[in-house]
């Protein structure tokens, strides 16, 4: 399956970002995973190729919902995690693995790193886990480089954006609504 039949937006440029950024230092660590519910864009870059989509994401320490939707709010592919594993909807089929980064590479040939995600778009890395803060504020964790960007003064408590990098995959999500 390609991404691009995931998403339907190839090309559309990425926006919602704000014009005045800051940097997003990482925020403490809670000791205990917080459910949230939040929506915004994905846009993922591989090897030069970009693909952009809305989602809306519910998460609960023992499930995820994440929606991907095309720029007309339309649902293209819907990744769901609990303790059977994880199943991604999409075309009328259903592929399953055991967690959502080897289920995205196979089926997108690029990972998905849901697990830290749900950390990292708090600002804070994940518990546990080894991680390096760089002096310029970038987190390195399970193998990425992560930058956290907020409007400037906005006293916001998470960041606006989230930028993801490695081995040739860049993925950024920009949050929209915190609910």
């Amino acid at each position: 399956m390609k991404w691009s039949a995931l998403i339907l937006a190839l090309s559309l440029a990425l926006t919602g970002c704000a014009t005045r950024e800051a940097v997003f230092m990482p925020a403490a660590t809670q000791s205990a995973d917080q459910p949230f519910a939040v929506s915004g864009r994905l846009s993922v870059n591989l090897d030069g190729k970009g693909h952009v989509a809305n989602f809306d994401w519910r998460h609960q320490p023992e499930r995820d919902q994440l929606a991907i939707n095309s720029p007309l709010g339309n649902t293209v592919a819907e990744v769901i995690r609990d303790a059977g594993g994880v199943t991604l909807l999409a075309d009328g089929k259903a592929w399953q693995a055991a967690d959502v980064e080897s289920l995205t590479e196979k089926t997108l040939g690029w990972p998905l790193p849901l697990s830290g995600l749900a950390w990292w778009i708090r600002g804070m890395p994940v518990p546990g886990e080894a991680s390096e803060v760089r002096p310029d504020g970038e987190l390195l964790q399970q193998g990425w480089r992560i930058r956290f960007v907020r409007e400037a003064e906005s006293g916001e408590r998470y960041p606006k954006r989230v930028d993801l990098a490695r081995d040739g995959l860049t993925v950024r999500v920009v949050t929209r609504d915190w609910r």
